[in-house]
Protein backbone atom coordinates (compact mmCIF):
# COMPACT_ATOMS: atom_id res chain seq x y z
CA UNK A 1 0.00 0.00 0.00
CA UNK A 2 1.61 3.37 -0.80
CA UNK A 3 2.02 6.06 2.03
CA UNK A 4 0.30 9.77 1.08
CA UNK A 5 1.31 12.91 3.06
CA UNK A 6 -1.61 15.51 3.16
CA UNK A 7 -0.05 19.00 4.37
CA UNK A 8 -2.67 21.24 4.80
CA UNK A 9 -3.06 24.36 7.50
CA UNK A 10 -6.91 23.94 7.15
CA UNK A 11 -7.45 20.91 9.19
CA UNK A 12 -11.04 20.37 7.66
CA UNK A 13 -9.80 20.52 3.93
CA UNK A 14 -6.85 18.27 5.25
CA UNK A 15 -9.09 15.56 6.37
CA UNK A 16 -11.23 15.93 3.52
CA UNK A 17 -8.12 15.59 1.38
CA UNK A 18 -7.15 13.01 3.56
CA UNK A 19 -10.73 10.97 2.58
CA UNK A 20 -10.24 11.10 -1.02
CA UNK A 21 -6.69 9.64 -0.27
CA UNK A 22 -8.26 6.78 1.73
CA UNK A 23 -11.28 6.29 -0.70
CA UNK A 24 -8.12 5.73 -3.41
CA UNK A 25 -6.91 2.91 -1.40
CA UNK A 26 -4.07 4.50 -0.20
CA UNK A 27 -2.35 4.74 3.29
CA UNK A 28 -1.79 8.84 4.40
CA UNK A 29 -1.22 10.90 7.36
CA UNK A 30 -2.62 14.70 7.42
CA UNK A 31 -0.64 17.42 8.96
CA UNK A 32 -1.53 20.61 9.52
CA UNK A 33 2.17 22.03 8.86
CA UNK A 34 5.93 21.00 7.11
CA UNK A 35 7.29 21.14 10.31
CA UNK A 36 5.02 18.13 11.66
CA UNK A 37 5.44 16.56 8.83
CA UNK A 38 9.02 16.34 9.41
CA UNK A 39 8.59 15.21 12.74
CA UNK A 40 7.01 12.27 11.03
CA UNK A 41 9.08 11.08 9.15
CA UNK A 42 10.85 8.83 11.27
CA UNK A 43 7.87 6.65 11.80
CA UNK A 44 5.84 7.44 8.06
CA UNK A 45 7.78 8.14 5.17
CA UNK A 46 5.68 8.86 2.48
CA UNK A 47 5.44 7.63 -1.26
CA UNK A 48 4.00 10.54 -2.45
CA UNK A 49 3.03 14.19 -0.92
CA UNK A 50 0.43 16.76 -1.25
CA UNK A 51 1.08 19.86 0.29
CA UNK A 52 -0.95 22.93 -0.14
CA UNK A 53 1.14 26.35 -0.97
CA UNK A 54 1.82 28.64 1.80
CA UNK A 55 3.92 32.36 1.31
CA UNK A 56 5.52 31.32 4.62
CA UNK A 57 6.55 27.77 3.58
CA UNK A 58 7.86 28.38 0.48
CA UNK A 59 11.16 28.93 2.34
CA UNK A 60 10.97 25.74 4.01
CA UNK A 61 9.73 23.08 0.90
CA UNK A 62 13.45 22.76 -0.70
CA UNK A 63 14.30 21.56 2.81
CA UNK A 64 12.17 19.51 3.23
CA UNK A 65 12.44 17.81 -0.16
CA UNK A 66 16.30 17.21 0.59
CA UNK A 67 14.99 15.47 3.66
CA UNK A 68 12.10 13.42 2.20
CA UNK A 69 14.79 12.05 -0.32
CA UNK A 70 17.14 11.49 1.83
CA UNK A 71 14.48 9.21 4.01
CA UNK A 72 12.90 7.08 1.20
CA UNK A 73 16.53 6.98 -0.44
CA UNK A 74 14.85 8.67 -4.19
CA UNK A 75 12.88 11.84 -5.22
CA UNK A 76 9.57 11.88 -4.02
CA UNK A 77 7.04 13.66 -6.43
CA UNK A 78 4.83 16.41 -4.74
CA UNK A 79 1.17 17.78 -5.70
CA UNK A 80 1.31 21.12 -4.96
CA UNK A 81 -2.41 22.28 -4.24
CA UNK A 82 -2.91 26.13 -4.46
CA UNK A 83 -5.87 28.15 -2.96
CA UNK A 84 -4.40 31.92 -4.37
CA UNK A 85 -3.91 32.35 -7.06
CA UNK A 86 -1.01 35.12 -6.83
CA UNK A 87 0.57 31.41 -6.01
CA UNK A 88 0.36 30.04 -9.11
CA UNK A 89 3.85 31.62 -10.55
CA UNK A 90 5.51 30.03 -7.39
CA UNK A 91 5.13 26.45 -8.75
CA UNK A 92 7.28 27.24 -11.41
CA UNK A 93 9.92 27.97 -8.88
CA UNK A 94 9.13 24.88 -7.13
CA UNK A 95 7.90 22.21 -9.02
CA UNK A 96 10.14 19.41 -10.43
CA UNK A 97 9.02 17.28 -13.83
CA UNK A 98 7.83 14.67 -11.54
CA UNK A 99 5.53 16.95 -9.67
CA UNK A 100 2.10 18.48 -10.25
CA UNK A 101 -0.37 21.28 -8.91
CA UNK A 102 -3.85 21.43 -8.61
CA UNK A 103 -6.16 24.62 -8.18
CA UNK A 104 -8.81 24.46 -4.89
CA UNK A 105 -11.08 23.63 -4.88
CA UNK A 106 -10.24 19.93 -5.87
CA UNK A 107 -12.70 18.15 -7.84
CA UNK A 108 -11.90 14.14 -6.76
CA UNK A 109 -12.44 12.91 -10.02
CA UNK A 110 -9.74 15.08 -11.46
CA UNK A 111 -7.53 14.94 -8.48
CA UNK A 112 -7.94 10.70 -7.85
CA UNK A 113 -6.08 10.10 -11.34
CA UNK A 114 -3.33 12.82 -10.50
CA UNK A 115 -2.44 10.83 -7.47
CA UNK A 116 -2.08 8.11 -9.95
CA UNK A 117 -0.13 9.44 -12.28
CA UNK A 118 2.43 10.80 -9.87
CA UNK A 119 2.63 7.48 -8.17
CA UNK A 120 3.18 5.93 -11.85
CA UNK A 121 5.67 8.84 -12.92
CA UNK A 122 7.63 7.39 -9.18
CA UNK A 123 6.89 3.91 -10.33
CA UNK A 124 4.80 3.18 -7.58
CA UNK A 125 1.35 2.50 -8.69
CA UNK A 126 -0.94 0.96 -11.56
CA UNK A 127 -1.68 2.61 -14.92
CA UNK A 128 -4.73 5.50 -14.13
Amino acid sequence: MTKIFVIDDDEQLGRSIGRIVQRAGHDHRVVETLRAAEEMLDQFVPDLVIVEIQSGWVSGLTAFRARLNRARGRPIPLIFTIGRRELYKTIASLALPYDDWVGKPLDPEDFVPRIARALLRADLGPTP
